[in-house]
């Protein structure tokens, strides 16, 4: 019996649910629920350019696929309901429009190939809705039907827009042409005898030239026939204009996206030449890196944020679409938005004349008030609001100050109504470059996590919600802070940026100004270690024992703070940029607090490189977890029971104390402390920090250079990394490699790697020395003792060691000596092979 009133409540349900009054609110509901996300995915993709989290990346690919068959299934179903309300087809246009309009900034770049079919899904969703149009008697056909037309045309034109980016010049086929302009430049020798070196890079206008086949090689030659039209980087420099000369902001923005689009043959695998590597090195030195003053240091990193900004925009963002044939086509995606933005208002004006609907037509009343007019005016609002945003977004972003400036400099007497408009665009803080920021780790306090939590819900979500592991809590990411900058600048200038790698030394300790005992007592923790992520994490602890010495010597109190002082502990961290143990209030003089900025700053963001973005690192990718698990293995063992951080300093500094064992005999743990200690023993206050801050410097930017380029693409559609500036800085002087991570290598495989080989991706040795490494990381962490103290640098081993190398790349046996000519004829073999040399 219980069971016939069950089934009949259930058979009652559903037919209730099939009344007209009910479907009118399940669609109520489902339009109000989608455009309540289509806000949300407004929101997260103005703030995805400013932010860094890959969570934001991932909630943004949900909604979108969740919104679109939502969008679908209200289509259906305003279609086949059998009543009249004049407000569906409103609701169905404005519902297709946002959804295929929200992703005006990031919604795909035009690389991406297969996302440029959903300009024709979306057409095919506005041909849906001027079905439903059809099939209904309207009250304001006419500014429906106008607005249906021009999304309709919008549509179209994005696709459109996307071929002629695709195909151009200056966006698409960029990275082919490069090369083959850059190869018809005149020899550096020639250009040499210029105060400001070689100039001759494109900025615009190539795409009104001809190319032609130049022979007897048929190399692409560019056949200039608008002078006036092309804009080269020497334009801009000999431009003697008042804007011009009184603001380098202008030649930034043209520097920035000259370096961009070499830059970006990089990340499409296309080859430079070898012979115009000291054209872009020598721009980069006379522009870039001219000093080490916080001046010329913020000068440096603000043309390298542009750059990357442009490579970010190009990549994941709508602009090149935009912009694919620069202010015109700029202008007439205005000229769309502006005619979307004036129909919308005139619907929404003419939904009054419904607001008291005839009696057959089914419309949804609360206390007086019409709900489905309501909500279509606010849908409306949502929709004008977005295309007045974008609207400025575009005009204040920074392809149009880019255009700007090339148009001031393509006349020649510019008008002071060009020039005042190009300052006032210049002056808008919309188009940031770059998120400013830094993620922080901190190993001594993160050591203990356990994230039981986040284990569940990976594994319910069947891996939609990321995976996390013990001991990986990423701190608050912090605002660079203005020390950073000067410091990595001056450890770039330390290191040179003439040699095809970086040498074998950290600079700060083996420069002339620094005590000899000092390189002797520390040049075990970065010399005799097998690899970069063993390097960080020794550092890190030595930092993180030498910041506590620092916090008790100042009188920081490091015992249980208790509830109140642990909440405004908490506050202050999230109000001030250096969420350190000692803060501005500690009075540390000015040179002691740059110092310690810097090393602590530095220290947690390597850590934090480490940690979770592995990929960035010279190591090969499976040695930073192995090295990083069993280092939270060793601490947890070390630390039992310890809570609070006094007390894992003195467990630490004990165990320091009471280590007989050979430096590399130890582990990650052990050999922090060691560090550690050394520098608290040693080293008075000033030194101590002045040498940490120097090495981290030096630290950074031997990590920097890497061969996986697209972890550096891929990171900046999270918003970019802090070490991607200096690696493509880097790459632009023809540097991929660090001696200092190549200790398993024989001499000839230290030889300079020409710039094309290095151009296209991952490059076949590399493999090759990560698994080297990947062996000597194995018996490190195995704790063979014998073994690893036994363990020498290939160096000192040539004939057996060169000879098994040698051995696993031909069939044949050579002499050690023939070992360099046949690895560089495989080199070279693979530089002019075809499938590395296109896009």
């Amino acid at each position: 019996m219980k069971m016939v009133d069950v089934g009949g409540v259930i058979a009652s349900l559903f037919i209730m649910l099939k009344e007209d009054i009910y479907v009118l609110i399940r669609i109520e509901i489902l339009v109000t629920l989608v455009t309540a996300m289509f806000l949300v995915m407004f929101i997260m993709d103005f703030y995805r350019c400013r932010s860094r989290g890959s969570i934001i990346i991932t909630a943004l690919k949900t909604v979108d696929g969740l919104s679109d068959q939502i969008v679908v299934y209200l289509l259906g179903v305003m279609q086949s309901a059998e009543f009249d309300n004049h407000l569906f087809a409103v609701w169905a246009v404005v519902l297709v429009s946002l959804r295929a309009s929200l992703g005006y900034l990031s919604g795909y770049g035009i690389p991406d190939r297969e996302r440029r079919l959903t300009e024709v899904a979306n057409v095919a969703k506005f041909l849906a809705v001027g079905i439903l149009n059809g099939t209904r008697r309207l009250e304001f056909t006419k500014p429906l039907w106008s607005l249906w037309a021009i999304l309709l045309l919008r549509s179209l034109y994005k696709f459109f827009a996307g071929q002629k980016a695709i195909s151009s010049l200056w966006h698409g086929r960029s990275s082919e042409f490069l090369p083959e302009y850059m190869r018809a430049l005149p020899d550096d020798s020639e250009e040499s005898s210029t105060d400001n070196g070689p100039q001759k890079y494109l900025i615009y206008g190539e795409y009104r030239q001809k190319i032609d086949l130049k022979r007897p090689g048929y190399t692409l030659h560019l056949k200039t026939i608008e002078e006036n039209s092309l804009i080269t980087l020497d334009k801009v420099t000999k431009c003697k204009e008042q804007l011009m000369r009184s603001d380098s902001r202008y030649k930034d923005m043209t520097i920035a996206f000259t370096l961009s689009r070499l830059l970006r043959c990089r990340l499409e695998d296309v080859t430079l030449h070898r012979e115009k590597a000291l054209t872009t090195q020598h721009l980069i030195t006379s522009e870039i890196t001219v000093g080490g003053l916080d001046s010329n240091a913020e000068r440096a990193f603000r043309i390298l944020e542009l750059e990357l900004a442009f490579v970010r925009d190009y990549f994941y963002t709508l602009y090149p679409m935009v912009f694919w044939q620069g202010l015109f086509s700029l202008c007439f995606s205005l000229l769309l938005s502006m005619a979307t933005f004036s129909v919308a208002f005139w619907l929404a004006l003419g939904i009054r004349e419904v607001y008291q609907p005839p009696q057959e037509t089914l419309v949804l009343w609360v206390r007086g008030w019409n709900v489905d007019a309501v909500i279509t005016w606010v849908f409306l609002f949502f929709m004008m609001f977005k295309e007045a945003w974008e609207m400025v977004t575009y005009v204040l972003s920074n392809w149009t100050r880019l255009l700007l400036v090339c148009k001031y400099v393509q006349k020649s007497s510019p008008d002071a109504l060009m020039e005042n408009l190009t300052k006032s665009i210049f002056k808008s803080k919309i188009a940031n470059p770059w998120h400013g920021c830094i993620d922080q780790y901190d190993f001594l306090e993160s050591y203990t996590y356990k994230p039981s939590f986040w284990k569940l819900a990976n594994a319910l979500s069947m891996g939609k919600v990321p995976k996390k592991t013990d001991g990986k809590k990423c701190g608050k990411a912090i605002k660079i802070p203005q020390c950073v900058k000067p410091a990595i600048l001056n450890a770039l200038l330390r290191l040179g940026l003439n040699s095809p790698q970086l040498p074998k030394e950290i600079p700060y300790l083996t420069q002339s100004g620094s005590p000899v005992d000092q390189f002797t007592r520390y040049s075990w923790a970065y010399l005799e270690l097998h690899t970069c992520s063993q390097v960080i994490l020794v550092w890190h602890i030595a930092t993180s024992l030498c910041e506590i010495k620092l916090a008790q010597d100042h009188g920081i109190d490091l015992t249980n703070p208790g509830f109140l002082r642990s909440a405004w502990s908490y506050l202050l961290c999230r109000c001030t940029s250096q969420p350190y143990l000692v803060g501005k209030s500690s009075n540390l003089h000015e040179s002691l607090e740059t110092n310690y900025h810097v090393a602590k700053s530095l220290s947690q963001y390597c850590a934090y490189l480490q940690v979770f973005q592995p990929g960035l690192l010279p190591d090969s990718f499976v040695v930073p977890e192995v090295i990083f698990e069993e280092t939270v293995g060793h601490a947890r063992e070390r630390l039992t029971d310890c809570n609070l951080i006094r007390c894992r300093y003195n467990k630490l500094m004990e165990a320091a104390e009471n280590c007989v064992d050979e430096r590399l005999s130890m582990n990650i743990i052990q050999q922090g402390a060691t560090l550690g200690k050394d520098l608290i023993k040693y080293e008075d206050e000033e030194s101590r920090w002045k040498i940490l801050a120097g090495v981290w410097a030096d630290l950074l930017v031997h990590i920097a250079p890497s061969w996986n380029a697209a972890d550096h693409k891929n990171s900046l559609e999270a918003g970019g990394e802090f070490i991607t500036l200096v690696w493509a800085l880097l790459w632009h002087c023809g540097i991929e490699k660090s001696s200092l991570w190549d200790k398993g290598e024989a001499p000839g495989r230290n030889a300079p790697v020409p710039l094309e080989n290095n151009s296209t991706g991952t490059s076949n040795s590399q493999p090759e020395e990560g698994q080297q490494v990947s062996e000597i990381n194995a018996q490190v962490l195995q704790g063979n003792n014998t073994e690893t103290s036994s363990i020498q640098p290939v160096e000192e081993q040539p004939d057996e060691d060169v000879t098994a190398e040698t051995d696993n790349i031909q069939p044949v046996e050579v002499q050690p000596d023939e070992d360099v000519t046949s690895n560089q004829t495989q080199s070279e073999t693979e530089e002019i092979s075809p499938s590395n040399s296109t896009n």
